[in-house]
C-alpha cells in the first residue's frame, strides 16, 4: 500500500508580514547632524542680530544725548535773547530818566543788547528749524520795539512829554507780545532737552544679551547630554564673551544714567534757575525806572518790580548744586536795599534824589549794585552752561565706542559658538 504524501498547510502570516510598516524601524524626524546644522545657523543669526541691535541701540542713545546737548544750547540762546531784550529795555528806561541827551555808556549798552538779540535770533533759527517760525515773528516784534524806542528818544531829547508815553508803550509791547513768544520757546526747548536726557531704553542691549546667554546655556546642556561631554570649548568661549558684554553694558549704562541724572538735577537745573533769575532781575530794573518815569502814578510798575523780586529770590534759593556760596543772594539784597531807598525818596516827594540814586554810578547807586549782581550771575550761568555741555557731550564718544564693542561682541559670540557646534558636527563625517 503506497503512502500518500500530504502537502504541508501554509503557514499563518506573521504579525510582521501582516503589517509590513510596523516591521520597519521608525526614522527620527531630525537626525543629530541636522539638529547641529540648525543650531549652528541659529547661533550665527542670533549672534549677528545681537551685535547689530546692540550697536544701533547704543549709537542711537549717543545721538539722543547729543541732541539733548544741542537742545540745551538752544535753550540758553533763547534765554539770552530774553535777557538781552530786557537788558536793552532797562538801559533805555534808565537813560530816559536823565533827560535830554542820554549817557553814552547806557546808549552803548542798549545798542549792544539789541545787536546781540538780532544775532542770537538768526543763530537760533539756524540751530533749531522748529523754532524758526516763532523767531521770525519775534524778530518783527523786536523791530517794532526798537522803532518805538527811537520815537521816545527823539521826543525826550526835545523835552516833549509824549516821549514818556512812547517809552511806556514800547515796554508794554515788549512784555505783552515779544516775551510770551520767548517764554513758549523756552518751554519747548526745555521739554525737548529733558525728554532726551534719559538712557533708560538703553537696557535693550543687556536684555538681549541675557536672553542670548540663556540660549547658549540651554544649547550647551543639550550638547552635553547628546555627546556625554561636559564642556564645549567654543560655546563656553561664546558664553564668556556675552557675560563680559552683559556686565560691561550694565556698568556703562549705570554710569551714563548717573551722569545724566546728576546733570539734569544739577547744572542743567542751575542753567534754568539762573537764567530765570537774570531775566526777572532785568525786568525789575526796567520797572524801577518806569515807576519813576510815571511820577506818582507808577504803582503798577512797582507791583511788577515786587513780583520780579520774588522770582529772583525763589530762583536763587534753588541754586543748591551749582557754584554759589550765598554771594548772589547777598548782592541782590544790596541792590534791593538801594531800590527801597529810591522808593522812600520818591514816595517822600524827593523825586530828583530818587532819580539820582537810580541813574548814578556811585557805590550806593542802583546801577552799580545791579551791575555787580548781574556780573556774578552771568559768571555762574556760564559755569553751569559749560558743565552741562561737558557732561552731556562727554557721553557721546563713550557710547559710540560701546556701540562698536557690542557689535564685535555679538560677532565674536556667533563665530565662537559656531566653531563649537562645528566640532561636534565633524564627528559624524
Amino acid at each position: 500500500m503506497t503512502a500518500t504524501s500530504t502537502a504541508p498547510a501554509p503557514a499563518a502570516p506573521t504579525a510582521a508580514a501582516a503589517h509590513p510598516l510596523a516591521a520597519a524601524p521608525m526614522t527620527p524626524t531630525r537626525s543629530t547632524p541636522q539638529l547641529l546644522q540648525r543650531l549652528s545657523t541659529a547661533v550665527v543669526v542670533f549672534g549677528v542680530l545681537l551685535g547689530v541691535v546692540g550697536a544701533l541701540t547704543l549709537a542711537t542713545l549717543a545721538y539722543t544725548l547729543h541732541r539733548a546737548e544741542q537742545d540745551t544750547a538752544q535753550l540758553v540762546r533763547v534765554q539770552n535773547i530774553e535777557t538781552d531784550l530786557l537788558s536793552a529795555d532797562a538801559a533805555a528806561t534808565n537813560a530816559f530818566l536823565v533827560g535830554g541827551l542820554e549817557p553814552a555808556a547806557q546808549r552803548t549798552g542798549y545798542d549792544r543788547a539789541i545787536t546781540e538779540t538780532g544775532e542770537l535770533i538768526a543763530e537760533a533759527a539756524r540751530a533749531q528749524p522748529a523754532d524758526a517760525a516763532a523767531l521770525a515773528v519775534l524778530n518783527t516784534q523786536v523791530l517794532d520795539y526798537t522803532a518805538a524806542i527811537e520815537q521816545a528818544r527823539a521826543n525826550n531829547r526835545q523835552g516833549l512829554p509824549v516821549g514818556a508815553q512812547y517809552l511806556r508803550l514800547a515796554s508794554a509791547q515788549l512784555r505783552s507780545s515779544a516775551l510770551p513768544v520767548l517764554d513758549e520757546l523756552v518751554a519747548a526747548n526745555a521739554a525737548r532737552a529733558e525728554q532726551r536726557m534719559s538712557v533708560a531704553w538703553g537696557v535693550v542691549f543687556p536684555v538681549l544679551t541675557l536672553a542670548a546667554l540663556v540660549g547658549l546655556v540651554l544649547a550647551q546642556r543639550w550638547l552635553s547630554r547628546r555627546f556625554h561631554r561636559r564642556i564645549n570649548s567654543g560655546m563656553a568661549a561664546a558664553t564668556a564673551v556675552l557675560l563680559v558684554a552683559l556686565l560691561t553694558s550694565l556698568v556703562g549704562l549705570w554710569y551714563s544714567h548717573s551722569i545724566v541724572s546728576s546733570t539734569r538735577e544739577g547744572s542743567y537745573a542751575g542753567v534754568n534757575n539762573i537764567a530765570a533769575a537774570r531775566i526777572a532781575a532785568y525786568d525789575a530794573k526796567a520797572n524801577e525806572s518806569l515807576t519813576l518815569i510815571a511820577r506818582g502814578s507808577g504803582q503798577s510798575f512797582e507791583a511788577a518790580w515786587v513780583s520780579c523780586d520774588v522770582t529772583v529770590r525763589e530762583r536763587l534759593g534753588l541754586l543748591t548744586r551749582v557754584r554759589d556760596d550765598g554771594q548772589l543772594a547777598r548782592e541782590w539784597a544790596q541792590y534791593t536795599a538801594v531800590h527801597q531807598s529810591i522808593r522812600t525818596s520818591d514816595d517822600g516827594g524827593s523825586w530828583d534824589a530818587a532819580v539820582a540814586k537810580a541813574t548814578g554810578t556811585g557805590d550806593t547807586s542802583s546801577n552799580l549794585r545791579f551791575t555787580t549782581f548781574d556780573a556774578s550771575l552771568a559768571s555762574v550761568l556760564d559755569d553751569a552752561t559749560r558743565s552741562t555741555s561737558t557732561s552731556l557731550g562727554g557721553q557721546t564718544p563713550l557710547l559710540v565706542v560701546a556701540a562698536v564693542l557690542s557689535l564685535l561682541a555679538g560677532l565674536a559670540a556667533a563665530l565662537l559658538a559656531r566653531r563649537g557646534v562645528a566640532a561636534r558636527l565633524r564627528e559624524y563625517r
